[in-house]
Order: structure tokens, then sequence, then C-alpha cells
């Protein structure tokens, strides 16, 4: 079987199966680590593999266990009260987003899991300064304020945890610039209003004997990296060069990082956007929050002059980051006939 990813990359599936990575085909990298040994874990893991485990990253766990067990309450309420803030009520996709209405992998069913979905706004973000009088929200397609619900304590809690995992988010495109051989601040100007979105998800157990029934199938994410949180179900698989599926398990204390298109299309490829899915058939109830961290709406993404040889052209060409991540998103919704053909 062949898969091909959004970046153009064909990808060879060998089989469904999956087995539980080894011990050292997922990194993990301590953040207290010397600098030059985060370095040099970064270059292997965004060069060899796309995906790498994250400790000591400076993110209370109190704070991670109060998002999930706000994900627990919102998401067992009444479908009427969560569908207040559909989605499909944002110009730009954010608030809640019911079972069976994306199809992430087109050859398979839709993906089997809700979500809410939120992004950057500036009062979320601890760095922006108030004397900053320029629009909130810029002139693209993916530009645009939340649609939060009402919901005890709701925007509180994100609001904590988006500003320490923005934070931290911020520190690893500094590391992935040195990766790079670029100062440090290269990626700075581009990430003072980023296109950093959040989900929190509720994936329902699944049955093993319908593989086309995926929580989330086959796919490359779309921004420069994410950072998630599993929880403590395993169902994240990633999909290594031979073709075999291969089950990244929750760690306790890290994060799992994984390359993005952005940072591929970047990089000229030198840095892996790597294909996987979830399949949650432990038939447990799940729950995981992603941080998709990417640039400024209005930057452009144009593969950089030391990630080309000489005389090399690049594989991609520029694309504005807003337009990108829109064109991407909508393209994974399905219409109302498609909903219901799926049902």
């Amino acid at each position: 079987m062949e898969f091909t990813s959004f970046s153009g990359a064909k990808r060879t599936v060998a089989s469904d199966a999956a087995r539980r990575a080894d011990f050292d085909e997922i990194p993990i990298i301590s953040l207290t680590a010397s600098k030059e040994e985060i370095l040099a874990k970064l270059t292997d893991a965004c060069t060899r593999i796309g995906f790498f485990y994250v400790k000591d990253h400076g993110v209370p766990q109190e704070k991670v266990d109060r998002m999930f067990e706000l994900a627990q309450n919102f998401f067992a309420q009444d479908l009427s009260k969560k569908n207040e803030i559909n989605y499909k009520k944002s110009n730009i996709l954010r608030g809640y987003e019911p079972p069976a209405e994306v199809r992430t992998d087109e050859t398979r069913k839709p993906d089997l899991n809700e979500a809410f979905n939120w992004g950057y706004e500036r009062s979320l973000d601890p760095l922006w300064s108030r004397t900053d009088d320029t629009e909130e929200w810029q002139d693209n397609p993916m530009s645009g304020p939340n649609a939060w619900p009402n919901f005890p304590d709701f925007k509180e809690t994100i609001s904590a945890y988006y500003a320490d995992v923005l934070a931290l988010a911020r520190r690893m495109i500094r590391l992935f610039a040195e990766v790079l051989l670029l100062p440090p601040n290269f990626f700075d100007p581009l990430v003072s209003t980023p296109g950093a979105m959040g989900r929190m998800i509720h994936y329902p157990p699944q049955k093993p004997s319908d593989p086309n029934a995926l929580g989330i199938g086959a796919h490359t994410d779309i921004e420069c990296f994410t950072i998630l949180c599993q929880g403590t179900v395993p169902a994240l698989q990633i999909l290594n060069v031979n073709g075999d599926w291969i089950e990244a398990p929750p760690i306790p204390g890290t994060f799992v990082v994984n390359i993005g298109d952005m940072l591929a299309r970047w990089t000229n490829d030198r840095f892996i956007s790597t294909v996987h899915r979830v399949w949650n058939i432990t038939g447990q109830e799940r729950y995981s929050i992603p941080f998709f961290f990417g640039v400024n709406y209005d930057a452009t993404i144009k593969t950089l002059d030391s990630c080309l040889d000489e005389g090399q052209k690049s594989k991609y060409e520029p694309v504005l980051a807003g337009e990108y991540v829109w064109k991407r998103l909508s393209k994974s919704r399905l219409g109302p006939e498609e909903v219901s053909a799926a049902a």
C-alpha cells in the first residue's frame, strides 16, 4: 500500500499492523541537558525520524492535569450543548468539532473523534506588548477570534496551559534554528503572533476488526511542529522508513514533538515530516491535547538558502502561511452530504 502525504512524498505502508517502538527508535531529549547534547539529539531526531519526546520541559504537571479534567468534563456534555459553538459557525474552523466530520486520510472513513479547536489570541500570549497598536486580526483566511463556550473555568484553564506551551514552542524553534546553523533568533520575527493552534480531542474506543475506522487517519501535520500531550491511553502510531507502523506510547512527564510540513518545506525535507495516525483499540476512552506551532499567518514559507546545495532547486514553491493552513484544513472538513453518507 502506498500513502501520499500532503507534502507530496510517497510512503510505502507494509501493513496495518503496528508494533511497539524499540527503546531508541523515538529518542527522549531532556531540555535541562547541555546545549551541545540537546542540539546533537535534535539534529538526529529532526533529520532521521521526525519525532521525539521532550522531558524537563517546564510545563507544570498540575496545568496538564487540569486540561485533561476539563476535556473529560466538556466532552461529557450533551451534543446540543457542545454544538452551541460548532466550528461551522466560525469562519476559521474554531470551536467544537463533532465526530466523523473530518477525513484526514481520504482512503479511509471519517475520523472517529470529537474536538475543541482554538488558536492564537493576543490575550493568551504573555509576550504580547499592549503598546502594540497594530491590527490583531491579519487579512488572511486563518485569522480571527476564538469561539469560547459558556463552561466553568474553560478559557482560564486553557489560557494557563496555552501560555506555557507557547513559551516552550518559542524555545524549541530557537533550538531548531541552531540545528539549521542559523542564529537562535532567526525565526523570532516570524513567530511574534504565531499560527499556534490547540485542540482537545476525545477518541472513543475503536474496533480492531475495522482498520478503515481510525481516530485520526494517516497524515502529516501542517505547521512547523506539534507539541502533543498524550494522556495515558496509547494509540499514536508512526510510519517508519521501512513502512512499519510503530506505537509511540505515552511516557509520563513528557511531550511528543514532531516536525510538520512547514519546516519540511523550509528545509527542503532535511527536517522530516513523518506520517502518523491514531488507532485507539485499547477499549478505553482516550483524550489528547496537541498544540500546532506555526509562523505568523502573513509570513512567507520559502526554502532556506542554507538548506540548498550549490545549484540545487527547492522542491517547494513559496507559500503564504495563513493560506496554506486554510487550504489544508478546509480540504479535510466534510460537507453535509458527505457527513450524512458516512453516518
